[in-house]
């Protein structure tokens, strides 16, 4: 089944990977670069991501779904709580909000992340042709302080390989993150 998402932005205030500790991690004294770390830094976090399959660091997101299923596998993850489902019944034009024993997430590990949905909602006719006609609200990724600390590490060496060969070649994403990365993969 496929499914349509949206992902809000990492929340303000909120630091992976302060400048501090990746100046550390460099060995870097001076201030001048600070600018060029910080976007080594963001884009470390996003390789992360992107090699994972999943946000680090939580935030909401809104999948929409066309159809019915019995299970959806979530395509982006671990997905900590469902806020609401919601669908679009064929005669509405509001969205109604499912009861919430009528689903239930499933997380297997930091890999994948799976709704059950009972027969009774999946009763429910949806209005047709409608992308979203199934609003799923959810929160995915970590909270600050319960990031693993491989990925954190894992991080500091993308950032350290960006530094380092700024410039010099296409970058290749060392093995030793990969290796730290791979248990958390979803």
């Amino acid at each position: 089944m496929n499914a349509t998402y949206t992902l809000t932005p990492p929340p303000a205030g909120v630091i992976l990977i302060s400048l501090a500790d990746a100046k550390k991690q460099l060995r870097i004294e001076h201030s001048y670069e600070d600018t060029e770390i910080q976007g080594f830094i963001d884009a470390a976090i996003a390789e992360a991501e992107s090699y994972l399959g999943t946000v680090i660091l939580k935030r909401n997101i809104v999948f929409g779904l066309e159809d019915w299923s019995e299970r959806f596998d979530f395509p982006i993850g671990p997905i900590g709580q469902i806020d609401s489902l919601k669908y679009l019944k064929s005669e509405n034009t509001n969205y109604t909000t499912a009861p919430v024993d009528q689903y239930k997430v499933y997380n297997f590990g930091s890999t994948k992340s799976q709704l059950v949905i009972k027969e009774i909602l999946r009763s429910q006719n949806l209005k047709p042709e409608t992308l979203d006609a199934i609003k799923i609200d959810a929160t995915v990724g970590y909270d600050l302080v319960d990031v693993p600390d491989n990925i954190l590490q894992a991080i500091k060496l993308i950032l350290t390989d960006f530094y380092e060969f700024r410039g010099d070649r296409e970058i290749k994403i060392n093995r030793s993150s990969r290796n730290l990365l791979r248990n958390n993969k979803f």
